[in-house]
């Protein structure tokens, strides 16, 4: 029997159709997004990304490989009606140790649009909106959905582009029961559903005609602890002079670094063991992209 925990009821074990119910709501949106970005002015931007990753659990030292694709759209970006987003699969080869039951399909949602309030030559304020999913990856993590509002501050010049953003979303995460059950919990308090706060940078530096390379670092809070931290990184390289020409468009290689860090606490009992013998996972990627 689970221990009786001293977190804020509020927050944890609340409705589990809460979070079934925003994802359902995420996924009509998705549909509304796609089909805005398909009847827009037919600028749409779409983009499409092969590639091969490496998803690290560094605590437990375990490592799982695997390959993925993506699909991305951006739309309006000189009209005034911004929207984007992206869907991410990816696909694990081989059943990590971490859990025996881990499906080796997980896959990761974005959608957004932004705006300005006003504009200089160079600098701006403004608005951004973005619904984030991750779901089942196999360290254990099997939903998380956030939705922020945020007022953002920018700087877009010719070589570095940079921006913080500020705002208070929905916060949700839920832990794959699997795992836990070897540290002997049940799978009635594994979730966490909030409002939350957010802050949020981002920078990209142009590095002459054919490198990039961007970073963004954003961290969740509510009004007592760290939710959660993230940081993400990214090289990215002009390969039109290798791969351009033919039925690929615009290549790039794009190397890329993805960290999350967890602040378990909140599924923890008082007493040992912790829900997980881990909180943080890491994932590098190599990827081939392109417009479509």
């Amino acid at each position: 029997m689970v221990e009786r925990r001293t977190v804020n009821p509020q927050v944890v074990g609340s409705s589990p159709t809460r979070g079934a119910n925003f994802l359902k709501l995420a996924s009509v949106l998705t549909g509304l997004f796609l089909a805005a970005a398909a009847s827009g002015s037919g600028a749409a931007d779409w983009r499409y990304s092969v590639g091969v990753h490496d998803f690290f659990v560094p605590d437990v030292d375990s490592h799982t490989y695997g390959l993925n694709g993506s699909v991305s759209v951006e739309d309006g970006a000189n009209s005034g009606r911004h929207v984007f987003g992206s869907l991410e699969v990816f696909w694990d080869g081989d059943k990590d140790h971490l859990d025996p039951d881990h499906v080796p399909i997980w896959w990761q949602l974005h959608l957004g649009s932004d705006g300005d309030f006003w504009r200089g030559s160079r600098v701006r304020i403004g608005w951004t909106a973005n619904i984030d999913t991750r779901m089942n990856t196999v360290s254990s993590i099997e939903r998380q959905i956030t939705a922020l509002p945020a007022f953002v501050g920018g700087y877009d010049g010719g070589v570095v582009q940079a921006s913080l953003e500020a705002g208070i979303g929905w916060f949700f995460l839920e832990i794959d029961d699997d795992a836990p059950q070897k540290q002997g919990y049940d799978r009635s308090n594994l979730r966490n559903t909030t409002f939350a706060y957010a802050a949020t940078a981002k920078v990209a530096l142009r590095l002459g005609e054919s490198w990039a390379i961007s970073g963004r670092a954003r961290q969740w809070w509510d009004s007592r602890r760290t939710l959660e931290s993230q940081y993400q990184a990214a090289l990215r390289m002009d390969a039109s002079n290798w791969l351009g020409g033919g039925s690929i468009k615009q290549p790039a290689l794009v190397l890329s670094a993805d960290y999350y860090r967890y602040n378990l606490d909140v599924y923890n009992r008082p007493s040992p063991p912790p829900v997980l013998r881990w909180d943080d996972d890491l994932m590098i990627r190599l990827s081939l992209e392109a417009k479509w």
